[in-house]
């Protein structure tokens, strides 16, 4: 939500000043809703809408956002097409200043979600977020000739130790793909990828899934011959 509303501001050619000052609040207040870090109610997103022109139908939009607002948990009902059809896990993709991710059989099955649409929020850190994969040393042998080519190709081309193998004899920390999702001013956010739904997690509920991936990518093998086990095995075609 503070995103889209800060987007609109933007092409607008508003300032936080000059927004403050039509909506008879301080910068500093408006500053927290444009980073998420206030939620505005309903009387104060009427007024953000009506100074920024937001279309009606975006309207209905940011006030369900705010109606959800206190959620921690969130289901999404995948579709044979879209891994994620009302764009939420790609926004929050957009956002985000590093991203963890652990695949039991290979690559994570939304890295493609790391494109989003800039007409409905702006992708501040796409470029930015420093990715990195985790996965078994079982998942290499096991489906590294089986893999898509949109997700081989974005292995090859992570930056050096984008990969990062977890050798055999480490417990694994899951049995399904997780996504970690870091923030600078917010608490990781957890997706979970279980195949005909996708789970979104924050605060006390992410935690369950933030501190197993976190020990796990202690014990990962240096980048160098991640490197080296990925470039033998996934480096060629596709």
């Amino acid at each position: 939500m503070s995103s889209e509303l800060d987007a609109v501001r933007v092409e607008r050619g508003l300032t936080t000043r000059m927004l403050a000052d039509a909506m008879n609040m301080s910068p500093a207040m408006v500053n927290r809703m444009m980073t998420g870090r206030r939620v505005p109610d309903p009387v104060e997103i009427g007024g953000l809408c009506a100074v920024l022109d937001v279309p009606p139908e975006r309207r209905l939009h940011l006030y369900g956002l705010a109606r959800e607002s206190e959620k921690k948990d969130w289901l999404i009902h995948t579709t044979p097409s879209d891994s994620d059809p009302n764009g939420t896990v790609r926004a929050l993709w957009s956002l985000a200043d590093a991203i963890d991710t652990y695949g039991v059989t290979g690559g994570p099955r939304v890295l493609g979600n790391a494109h989003v649409s800039l007409g409905t929020t702006r992708a501040r850190h796409v470029g930015d977020a420093v990715w990195t994969h985790y996965l078994p040393t079982r998942a290499l042998d096991r489906s590294g000739g089986e893999l898509d080519p949109q997700t081989k190709r974005l292995v090859r081309l992570a930056r050096p130790g984008g990969v990062r193998v977890i050798p055999d004899g480490v417990a694994a920390p899951f049995r399904h793909p997780v996504q970690v999702l870091r923030f600078r001013h917010f608490a990781p956010v957890v997706i979970l990828d279980l195949d005909h739904t996708v789970v979104i997690l924050e605060n006390e509920h992410a935690e369950h899934y933030v501190a197993p991936l976190r020990a796990a990518m202690g014990s990962a093998l240096s980048a160098d011959v991640s490197q080296g086990l990925v470039a033998r095995l996934w480096g060629g075609g596709g």
